[in-house]
């Protein structure tokens, strides 16, 4: 057989392959080379394996984010509770508190109407069955309060005459019954008669408040009333957001503004273990207490805890009084014991204990809060004081 024939190409296989690398009609067949095979393999499972971390990681994502959103439904229902079970306690505490209320309302209640009964049996074994109503106030007789010798300073033992000086040489008080004359000296501490006090007492725990007008001068056992110091103008008061600052911690009593307010009224009541008829006309001389209206603590002064003078405070209640709330209501000047005590006049009140009288002078504590102490014989201006009727 003859050779192939020769071309511009040369001769051999080549002549028979592409420049392609394709193999040529009716030419041998063509085998790749071992590494461009190798190359395209490791290509592909390169491919693959990238393929793979793609869809595992999407997979991780997926179940990651599925395990995020269990977790907030979980948390979310977990709150749910929390919050459900505050709610259910808060009203379960709600109810609790409400019942409490309720019951201490229905104590109260029983225990005021108990004390009623009480006080209405009282007045029948001190008055008789015609005993006045509390709601009737023009049923009382304007009868003059007329006070036991321990109720009342004695009106032969007080001189009127001669005129008046710095050692009082006119008008003397007289000496409390039974004790020494008074010393008016802070030192000379006298101690309160523990039989004058609400312990035991047929004395009435309250009395109806009568509230005159300015037209009707006589005061009476019940009136309610303010004090107005003559000197500065401004009225008795106590409240229940100011104390002493001395130690006693009691409830402040102090001088302050010029027009009556709410913390401004007293009600005129009788001593301890003294029965006066409701409405009864009181006399100088006499023994009294004063009952602050909106706290119901009474006008109260005692030794101690002030130096050089007695304080004065609000103290006790309806059923806690002593002696210390005793004060003798004095016409100014003279003292005009057996008198009628008048709006109209000036008065001095007198501590009982301790002889000392309710003063107050310009000197401010603070803000609208002038001092009131106890202190004195009752010779000054800075001891008078006018009543204020309501209007």
């Amino acid at each position: 057989m003859p050779p192939p024939p020769q071309t511009v190409y040369g001769s051999g296989p080549s002549a028979y392959t592409s420049h392609s690398g394709g193999r040529m009609p009716g030419g041998p067949p063509y085998e790749e080379p071992t590494a461009s095979r190798v190359n395209k393999a490791g290509k592909i499972a390169l491919g693959a394996l990238a393929a793979g971390a793609v869809a595992y990681g999407v997979h991780e994502f997926v179940e990651q984010r599925e395990e995020d959103e269990e977790k907030r439904r979980l948390a979310i229902a977990m709150a749910r509770r929390q919050q459900e079970e505050a709610e259910r306690a808060r009203r379960e505490n709600e109810a609790r508190r409400r019942r409490e209320e309720e019951e201490e309302k229905r104590r109260e209640e029983h225990e005021r109407r108990r004390r009623e009964e009480d006080e209405r049996h009282r007045l029948d074994a001190v008055y008789g069955q015609n005993a006045p109503s509390a709601y009737a106030p023009s049923a009382y007789a304007p009868s003059v309060y007329a006070p036991s010798v321990y109720g009342r300073q004695r009106a032969d033992s007080a001189s009127s005459h001669g005129s008046r000086g710095s050692d009082l040489g006119g008008f003397r008080p007289p000496a409390p019954f039974g004790r020494p004359p008074y010393s008016y000296d802070p030192a000379d501490i006298r101690f309160v008669d523990p039989s004058r006090s609400s312990e035991n007492s047929a004395t009435p725990e309250t009395y109806p408040e009568l509230r005159q007008t300015p037209s009707d001068t006589v005061l009476k056992i019940g009136t309610v009333l303010a004090l107005k110091h003559q000197a500065t103008g401004r009225l008795l008061r106590s409240d229940r957001s100011h104390s002493t600052a001395s130690g006693s911690n009691q409830q402040l009593v102090y001088a302050s503004r010029r027009n009556p307010a709410e913390d401004d009224w007293w009600q005129v009541l009788p001593a301890n273990q003294e029965v006066p008829v409701p409405g009864s006309i009181v006399s100088y001389g006499t023994q009294i207490r004063l009952r602050h209206i909106n706290t119901g603590r009474h006008l109260h002064s005692h030794y101690g805890f002030t130096q050089g003078v007695n304080e004065v405070t609000a103290y006790g209640d309806q059923t806690l009084s002593d002696e210390n709330d005793h004060w003798v209501v004095e016409r100014w000047g003279d003292g005009g014991y057996s008198s009628t005590w008048k709006s109209t006049e000036a008065v001095v009140l007198r501590h009982y204990v301790s002889g000392m009288v309710l003063k107050s002078q310009d000197v401010m504590l603070r803000d609208d809060v002038q001092s009131v102490t106890c202190q004195g014989r009752g010779d000054e201006d800075d001891d008078k004081w006018r009543v204020v009727l309501s209007d």
